[in-house]
């Protein structure tokens, strides 16, 4: 472990000495680059977290995170559901830029762009991810496309999917586990630039072993109960996330996104409100798209605020980019949000977004095809079916269409998805591979990729 250690410490100092990447703007030094944290939740409802006007599920640590931050009130998922939604994340772009069109589990993530981390590895960050990936082709894992560190996968407990087995042999619930390599990921790297990337299971159906001690911290009642217990085990982990950027010094130097993948999943009991729809049922409707996302960096990002015109989680990728390098790859769809969250840009991010899920082999409830434009929402389920237009400021859980009061309004909307639609790629092909290497390595501790893909570390489990 010792001859590790020193074989990365030379690897840094190499990097430092030969790499443009590794001095940001001004002359600075790697070690005062901001770090990032990128959580993102599976399928957590816009109605249910406090900062979000939920009454019943406590979350006063990600409400924290709110009110030392921005609260976006306007922030879509462009590719629902899951698969999509982390690969259009990864790659900062609609996934439809790369063939994908709905969930296409499989479908490889291009190769000859980077994703978030390869392109902050090879920036001089130490790049982490913990919990679910679901991106690309079964040899697409983590470790593969920029990741330096991927923390093992714990065995479960038998028969059950949110019990696993520590390290110690005792039983915990996964969201703790995971909540714990967080903390143990920063104190590793706390002097040096990193990006962690968490994606835990939760809140991901079924949520049934949500245990006593979780659930009765909430006032939710029958079935929501248990989603709510599983929530509040995501916000004590943001709570463990804060603590260690307050005792290590780097809250102000971290930037820290929380969003979801896609809306609330009512069959839980999630809650979209004031929307109406979201996955499972009701995926035509805003519930399935509007997430809650929240941008925290004191100091960078004003306190308290919120930002209600669009973005998109492909912004994600930018404002990361441009925060750490000043620089966005030219694939990028996104545009770094920070000066429109902290108020040096005025007007949107964004005029326009679209949608397009239309993936013939996809289930019948995910085909989409929408367009958002100021308060405007224009939707239809199949090309052949027609046009239904909403105004989301009057008719939030939009019941009245008024494509027929507005017909000028859907003219116009149709043109510009038609003329975004031109730009895209074909439908992708989802290739037939064999191989079931899993994409994170199972056991306790971490995973580091290959020296061969990253410059003089040996891909092993690396514990303290």
């Amino acid at each position: 472990m010792k001859h590790h250690w020193i074989r990365r410490a030379l690897a840094i100092m190499t990097f430092l000495a030969v790499s443009p990447g590794a001095m940001a703007a001004g002359g600075e030094a790697s070690s005062g680059k901001p770090n990032v944290v990128l959580i993102y939740i599976d399928d957590l409802g816009y109605g249910d977290l406090g900062a979000y006007g939920c009454k019943d599920i406590p979350t006063p640590n990600i409400d924290r995170l709110a009110a030392e931050g921005v609260r976006c009130t306007a922030s879509y998922i462009t590719n629902p559901p899951c698969c999509p939604s982390r690969c259009s994340l990864m790659m900062g772009q609609y996934a439809q830029r790369f063939g994908k069109y709905g969930m296409s589990r499989g479908l490889p993530i291009p190769e000859n762009r980077p994703t978030l981390a390869g392109f902050l590895t090879k920036n001089g960050y130490v790049t982490g991810q913990i919990g679910k990936w679901d991106i690309g082709t079964k040899l697409q894992g983590p470790l593969k496309v920029g990741f330096m560190e991927v923390a093992q996968k714990p065995p479960k407990k038998k028969g059950s999917k949110y019990f696993c087995t520590n390290e110690a042999g005792e039983t915990q619930w996964l969201t703790d586990y995971d909540g714990d390599n967080m903390v143990e990921f920063i104190e590793r790297h706390k002097a040096e630039p990193f990006f962690l990337y968490w994606s835990p299971e939760a809140v991901h159906s079924s949520n049934q072993e949500a245990p006593a001690s979780l659930t009765r911290r909430t006032k939710a009642r029958g079935k929501r109960s248990k989603l709510a217990g599983a929530i509040v085990s995501i916000d004590d982990q943001v709570g463990k996330l804060l603590d260690v950027l307050e005792k290590r010094g780097l809250r102000k130097k971290t930037l820290v996104i929380f969003s979801s993948d896609n809306g609330a999943n009512g069959g839980e009991g999630g809650l979209s409100t004031p929307y109406r729809g979201g996955k499972g049922q009701g995926t035509q409707q805003e519930g399935w798209v509007r997430v809650p996302t929240i941008f925290s960096m004191p100091g960078v990002i004003p306190k308290g605020k919120d930002y209600h015109r669009l973005i998109a989680n492909f912004d994600f990728y930018s404002t990361i980019a441009s925060l750490t390098t000043r620089t966005i790859p030219g694939h990028c769809d996104g545009v770094d949000l920070i000066p429109y969250l902290n108020g040096k840009r005025e007007g949107g991010a964004h005029e326009h977004l679209f949608w397009l899920n239309n993936e013939p082999g996809d289930a019948v409830r995910r085909h989409l095809i929408a367009v958002r434009w100021q308060d405007w929402r224009l939707y239809r389920k199949y090309d052949k079916d027609p046009w239904q237009l909403f105004d989301l400021k009057t008719d939030p859980r939009e019941e009245q269409d008024v494509a027929g009061q507005h017909p000028d309004i859907v003219k116009q909307l149709a043109a510009r998805h038609a003329a975004w639609a031109r730009t895209l790629e074909p439908l992708g092909k989802i290739p037939e591979i064999q191989r079931r290497e899993p994409a994170i390595p199972n056991g306790h501790g971490w995973a580091l990729a290959s020296e061969k893909q990253k410059g003089g570390r040996k891909r092993k489990a690396l514990r303290e």
